[in-house]
């Protein structure tokens, strides 16, 4: 029978896939904080939801989508 911490490791594992896609943007950004600062889980659950809302800013300077009046 594996040890105590090798049971636990692998039902963090198992809880740790969830679907970033199919949860709000609230969810989202709860999700996030449950990880520790600078974790990849935190990253990937911000970035999806930066990646819903694009950015209103040009990306680059001379867009021609974004001319300046």
């Amino acid at each position: 029978m594996p040890s105590l911490e090798t049971r636990i490791a692998k039902i963090e594992q198992t809880a740790a896939h969830v679907d970033l896609g199919a949860m709000t943007d609230a969810q989202l950004l709860d999700h996030a904080g449950t990880f520790p600062m600078c974790s990849k889980g935190m990253y990937a659950a911000v970035l999806t939801v930066m990646g819903r809302h694009p950015s209103a800013f040009p990306v680059v300077k001379d867009d021609p989508d974004h001319d300046e009046p």
